[in-house]
């Protein structure tokens, strides 16, 4: 399974070690990366509310242009969905999702990033995704056009538990036994 991504690095200027991967995944460069990616897994959201985005079978994402605020989600409901997603955190502010996490080491950060962007790429719903000091990892997941969380952003974690290879730091893994489960 072959795809076409550049994934865009900007160096942040207050720490030395700092990269920063943004929503810039664009199709440019064949790279191969079946090997991070767990076997493909089906999801098919349900919600309660009739006009809330829902993922078409296949776990595919609803494209962005056809949500309008209606399909954002309220903090009860994302709370609700992360009960069973316990590395997920929402915001202080209600307006994102986050997963953070310590690689191993370097290669294990970028190989989680590069199938974190293949997902993103065959989805077309592309998370902020922040690498600091070589190994600590940051994924935040909204729904930029509408500026808070939707139905896809909860799909996009789960498909990112479900289909990506952790490699964690010994020590991180310990202190979040959620982790385990990976």
């Amino acid at each position: 399974m072959g795809f076409r991504l550049v994934v865009c690095i900007f160096v942040a200027t207050q720490q030395r070690h700092a990269l920063a991967f943004g929503s810039c995944v664009y199709r440019s460069r064949s790279v191969q990366y079946s090997s991070q990616l767990r076997s493909s897994t089906t999801l098919i959201m349900s919600t309660e509310q009739p006009s809330a985005a829902a993922c078409v079978p296949g776990g595919k994402c609803v494209p962005c242009e056809s949500l309008d605020k209606s399909h954002l989600l309220s903090p009860q409901q994302v709370e609700s969905e992360l009960a069973s997603m316990q590395l997920w955190k929402l915001s202080d502010d209600n307006t994102n999702i986050t997963r953070t996490y310590t690689a191993r080491n370097f290669q294990a950060a970028m190989d989680s990033l590069n199938a974190i962007g293949v997902i993103a790429e065959r989805e077309n719903h592309h998370p902020d995704m922040h690498l600091t000091g070589y190994r600590n990892v940051e994924i935040v997941l909204f729904t930029h056009s509408l500026g808070g969380i939707s139905l896809n952003d909860i799909t996009m974690a789960k498909m990112i538990d479900d289909e990506v290879r952790f490699s964690y730091s010994p020590k991180w893994l310990r202190e979040n036994p959620a982790a385990k489960k990976d």
